[in-house]
């Protein structure tokens, strides 16, 4: 297992090797520009949890008569947690969308087609010892290793199913559906308030705060939805993960996108859980040059010809545990099992 760059095995194993690094380096040049819906939820969930202390306020004073420096006060406690709150999940979401400017300093070693990021804070007992299963060998003579363990680390795993939520490039009808449904929500929530703040004129007089809550509210609205109506899914089994995108409420058949995990290049980072799939390139052959990005804010980016696909899982409750697996699914030497391609259960 290498651990840094200046410590680089001469004896890189390109095909089944596994290389270990604390920080995210070119790998995830493109995440800024992946057309991931991930940054967005993260920067709106932010906004629209600003109306919980608001509506708060209003519904004290005129549903209940609270003295408005109780009410104040309620309202200022209920911000400074969700606040507080609102970071705390900001901070998880940015991790995966992150955008690191003009610079990328090559932290991993190329050599390696299997590459994994784990930051030194979230080198915990479980996936401590995971990395040291995976790579081979790390682990002292008098330790105990169970089947299970060693049978996740081969890859021979069953096909595991995952739903991204917001961490999959979109097309063009899923922003239409979510520009459509940000008015809807927008509309629906404002006419609702108006009950609250007694007419149309009571909210417009109260907009201040408010209307970047109910914006945030509406860009929130119109994704959510969008990712409910057009639903996507990522299947894995050793060898190969396979992108299911449905149709309109998940009918009609997929269409599946495949990557051969024993060919691509693989790269995981478990601390923003984003994950990135390189184009196929030859044994010693190294990454790309990066290249200035036509797209503002015009930062450093892979050639064209060359561009990573990007998966951000942090919103999936078994996200290590999938991305331990993924990993394993890359340096198997198991079979890739006979599985349906148009339908995830088959």
């Amino acid at each position: 297992m290498a651990n840094n760059t200046e410590n680089k095995d001469e004896n890189a194993d390109f095909e089944r090797g596994l290389f270990v690094c604390s920080k995210p380096g070119v790998e995830f040049a493109g995440t800024g520009s992946a057309g991931m819906v991930i940054g967005l939820v993260g920067t709106q969930v932010f906004a629209a949890m600003m109306i919980v202390p608001i509506l708060g306020f209003f519904v004290l004073r005129n549903w209940f008569g609270v003295a408005p420096w109780v009410a104040g006060v309620f309202a200022g406690v209920i911000s400074v947690i969700f606040v507080a709150l609102g970071l705390l999940f900001l901070t998880r979401i940015n991790k995966a969308n992150r955008n690191q400017g003009s610079y990328f300093k090559n932290e991993s070693d190329s050599r390696y087609r299997v590459r994994v990021v784990i930051p030194q804070k979230q080198r915990d007992l479980r996936v401590h010892r995971w990395v040291q299963l995976a790579s081979e060998g790390a682990l002292r003579e008098e330790e105990k290793v169970t089947e299970d363990e060693l049978t996740l680390v081969r890859g021979g795993v069953e096909p595991l199913v995952i739903r991204p939520w917001f961490g999959v490039k979109r097309d063009r009808v899923y922003w239409w559906t979510s520009a459509i449904m940000c008015v809807v929500v927008g509309f629906a929530v404002s006419y609702a308030l108006t009950f609250l703040f007694g007419g149309w004129r009571g909210l417009l007089d109260s907009i201040g705060i408010m209307g970047y809550a109910l914006t945030g509210l509406m860009l929130l609205g119109g994704v959510v939805i969008a990712e409910v109506i057009w639903p996507v899914y990522i299947r894995l089994v050793p060898g190969q993960v396979d992108v299911f995108r449905y149709g309109f409420l998940g009918s009609g058949a997929a269409k599946v996108e495949s990557f051969d995990l024993r060919k691509v290049g693989v790269c995981v980072d478990f601390g923003g859980y984003i994950i990135s799939l390189e184009p196929e390139r030859a044994v010693g052959e190294a990454l790309p040059i990066l290249v200035q990005a036509k797209r503002w804010p015009h930062g450093q980016s892979f050639p064209e010809d060359f561009t990573p696909t990007y998966f951000a899982i942090p919103l999936v409750l078994n996200r290590r545990i999938f991305a331990q697996r993924l990993i394993q699914a890359s340096r198997t030497d198991e079979p890739t099992p006979p599985v349906s391609m148009s339908s995830l259960g088959e």
